[in-house]
């Protein structure tokens, strides 16, 4: 993404005010099972018109092929097609999104729409005061070519910025000379850094990459690395539409089967207080805030939303495609679909943050 660009989403967001409720019990998972929630997705099918072209997707979840939706890797030679995206070097990873320069202009332009929404880059009240000490270290994790350290660093200098990706490629485009030490690293793993390391670890939008049964394990991983008393800031979002038309409704259906026989949580927003119990013993002043965003409607943060989402939906179309058992037009044809009715039933979308004081 370039300046300009840059600068243009930037004067689109300004100004914007989005209600936030501060909340430690929203949409809590079902205290009978001991497990996160899973949802409850009825079959759904979607008879509508595109370009003029009736199209039926009957795309009830029993439909979406278990094998693709489980074992799709784009590093396989098996799962390879024309037209592919390019992605991240790291063979067993869970994380279906591409690595390349069109996928890292579009998380550039969700920063922003994070931003807006949290009001601010860092959403831990302590951590704002604190990160202009000198010599306070700082964890991304998922930094990518470490565009929200970069904008974290321009009105506070004084600390030390570190990050950490599964994209060799990109972390090698950043040098230390931009005053970033980027590394390769997987948090599923473990991290390439010593105990009691960082003061503050911010980790967002892993949802695509963290399986559910591996996040209480990578919570402790973050928690490994931050020193006693220091910070971990999580956010994450439900990768389904709320209020959806046909469209947005067999597509959520589809995406949250072949996302749930893939092992990861499409409520991840939903479920992160529920993640974040599991290390209960490590926790301490905890709170979270809950972001409902209209998603391609109402207000410009709601517009650039749309599109980010109608962006994200593209970048898993490898794999999703091919899940559904849909050419690429046919899929292009149903997210364009969602895209065109998310204003008529004010659908939006919900995101949380949740930060937590880290107790050893």
């Amino acid at each position: 993404m370039g300046p300009q660009q840059s600068k243009m989403i930037k004067q689109r967001l300004s100004g914007e005010s989005p209600s936030v409720t501060v909340s430690n019990s929203a949409y809590p998972p079902p205290q009978e099972t001991g497990t996160p929630d899973t949802g409850s997705k009825g079959d759904t099918a979607a008879k509508e018109t595109v370009g003029g072209t009736s199209k039926k997707y009957e795309l009830r979840a029993a439909h979406v092929n278990t094998v693709v939706a489980k074992t799709w890797n784009p590093n396989d030679p098996e799962s390879w097609e024309p037209d592919m995206r390019e992605y991240h070097e790291l063979p067993n990873s869970d994380y279906i999104l591409p690595s390349d320069a069109k996928e890292q202009d579009r998380l550039e332009m969700q920063h922003y729409i994070y931003r807006a929404a949290f009001q601010g880059d860092i959403v831990t009240p302590a951590v704002k005061d604190l990160v202009k000490t000198p010599g306070f270290k700082i964890l991304d994790v998922g930094c990518a070519k470490g565009f929200w350290l970069k904008c974290v660093k321009k009105d506070n200098p004084l600390a030390e910025y570190h990050g950490v990706d599964i994209s060799k490629t990109l972390v090698e485009q950043v040098s230390p000379d931009d005053g970033m030490f980027l590394k390769f690293g997987n948090v599923l793993e473990t991290l390439p850094y010593e105990d009691n390391t960082f003061d503050y670890v911010h980790q967002r939008l892993l949802v695509l990459g963290m399986p559910r049964d591996k996040f209480p394990d990578a919570l402790r991983e973050l928690i490994r690395v931050t020193k006693p008393g220091g910070w971990i800031e999580l956010a994450e979002v439900d990768a389904v539409i709320y209020n959806a038309g046909p469209y947005s409704q067999t597509l959520s259906t589809a995406s949250f089967d072949a996302l749930h026989r893939r092992g990861l949580d499409c409520y991840a927003a939903t479920n992160l207080p529920w993640y974040v119990k599991q290390v209960a013993d490590s926790v301490e002043n905890q709170q979270d805030k809950v972001v409902h965003l209209s998603c391609g409607w109402g207000s410009k943060m709601g517009i650039l939303l749309g599109a980010d989402v109608r962006a994200a939906y593209l970048s898993v179309e490898d794999w999703m495609h091919k899940a559904m058992g849909l050419s690429r037009e046919e899929y292009r044809e149903l997210v364009q679909g969602c895209y065109s009715e998310w204003a008529e039933h004010k659908s939006f979308s919900q995101v949380r943050a949740l930060y937590f004081q880290v107790k050893k």
